[in-house]
């Protein structure tokens, strides 16, 4: 460690980004919040919540939902949450590159990821991401491009409509917020071949859905999905 990084941590001490609890090094959770996280695999089908053994989705919902596989990384529960609100709305993209390694490593046991052609991040509307400064989803989807070597796509869909924030809305009123809220500027690159979207929380995947819809209404082979936490 040289000087300017001890000076560093003497005047500004790492902060576990959950419980605010000091750290003795550069890391993101203390181990305590670290126990907190919760896998998700092998509890329940995201949407209906029947009891499933593998995966996160059962094979009634994915006739409802143009999903060919989803993973998500954990629970939202205290610690994600505090650590996505950290990352998103206080710009600590660290917190994305880290949870989104994590992610990764959780995709890498999925033997779909071999057959995986693109990664493609969730877009804001151009009008969002000036406010914010970054798309969110493009950071994650980075570090898991990183991490399992699948090329990203991060200007093949556009938000053509801003959209209000889905947090408020029931199921029927995000669906409808998100209703053709997407364009695709290049689709044959996309045809038959396999993507996988990425986004930060999941919870009616009204948002995944209407993009899903849109790539394999223009050909796509197969559509999976991917977040840091399922709400």
């Amino acid at each position: 460690m040289n000087v300017i990084t001890s000076v560093a941590n003497l005047l500004f001490p790492p902060m576990c980004f959950s419980c605010n609890e000091r750290l003795e090094n550069s890391t993101i959770l203390c181990n305590n919040c670290i126990d907190q996280l919760i896998d998700l695999e092998g509890i329940r089908c995201t949407f209906c919540h029947k009891e499933i053994s593998h995966g996160f989705i059962c094979d009634e919902c994915k006739t409802i939902y143009p999903f060919d596989e989803v993973v998500c990384a954990y629970m939202y529960n205290s610690p994600i949450q505090s650590m996505i609100h950290h990352f998103k709305y206080n710009e600590f993209k660290k917190i994305g590159t880290y949870l989104g390694k994590r992610l990764a490593d959780k995709l890498s046991h999925y033997d779909f990821t071999r057959n995986t052609d693109y990664i493609i991040p969730v877009p804001l509307h151009r009008t969002k991401e000036r406010f914010r400064g970054f798309n969110q989803a493009e950071i994650i989807a980075k570090a898991i491009s990183k991490s399992i070597k699948i090329p990203i796509l991060s200007d093949v869909i556009r938000r053509k409509k801003f959209t209000q924030t889905q947090t408020k809305l029931d199921h029927t009123e995000r669906e409808k917020n998100v209703a053709d809220a997407f364009i695709l500027k290049d689709s044959e690159i996309l045809k038959k071949k396999s993507i996988l979207l990425v986004d930060d929380v999941l919870t009616t995947g009204s948002t995944m859905k209407s993009i899903a819809l849109l790539l394999k209404e223009n050909l796509a082979a197969h559509v999976y999905v991917c977040t840091l936490a399922r709400a």
